[in-house]
């Protein structure tokens, strides 16, 4: 199956996103060095995903055993970002909860060859629920704008990403049973919003550089 040209812009907004990452990282923060680390690991797996799939390789072990990785990542970048301890153990309590049972998943319920869409769901979930308690604690402790704080760029594109994918991911059945043109366009919103989000990104990487080094740090 021929992919679709939006396709090729997720990956150069990916890129982007790394690229962003990498000429900035010595004047981030701990946790914004970590997210940086992220964006490159996700932008070589969308690279390889994309290889495999010209090469007509079944290529969904990578987008499985990415979801956990993601949850890590997400989780330690949050954690280096809240000075509350009981924050971070909230947040820490939930990361490990999802791991146990993705493992769990994995060992008696995963199909081999298979997106796990179930699992995709609960990690959005989980990523959703670590993402407000993320937002709304570093809100209440920021005393100068928004805007220039990397953090709240980073936890907002991904609040807005994992909403829109499990809403997608959740209703896919019902959309297929709609018909083809309703489960197409429903892909196309998906990486509609991950361009977008990676573009946000982008912008936490080049908030004003006084305002980097915080929380955690």
């Amino acid at each position: 199956m021929k992919l679709p040209v939006i396709v090729y812009f997720v990956n150069a907004s990916s890129l982007f996103a790394a690229i962003a990452g990498i000429v900035r990282y010595k004047r981030l923060n701990n946790a914004m060095k970590v997210f940086s680390v992220f964006c490159v690991l996700t932008c070589l797996m969308e690279i390889f995903e994309l290889i495999l799939n010209r090469k007509h390789i079944n290529n969904t072990f990578i987008s499985n055993y990415y979801v956990p990785a993601e949850m890590i990542f997400i989780s330690f970048v949050y954690l280096l970002s809240l000075a509350n301890k009981r924050m971070q153990r909230i947040i820490s309590a939930l990361a490990l909860l999802f791991l146990c049972i993705w493992v769990l998943d994995k060992i008696y319920f995963d199909v081999s060859g298979q997106v796990n869409i179930e699992m995709a769901v609960t990690s959005r979930i989980f990523i959703i629920l670590i993402s407000v308690l993320t937002i709304h604690t570093i809100v209440r402790q920021t005393n100068h704008p928004f805007i220039n704080t990397p953090i709240l760029w980073v936890s907002s594109g991904i609040l807005l990403y994992s909403t829109g994918v499990a809403l997608i991911l959740g209703s896919m059945n019902e959309l297929i049973r709609m018909g083809i043109s309703y489960y197409l366009a429903a892909w196309y919103i998906n990486w509609s919003l991950e361009i977008l989000c990676n573009l946000i990104y982008t912008k936490g990487f080049f908030c004003t550089a006084k305002y980097q080094i915080s929380y955690g740090s």
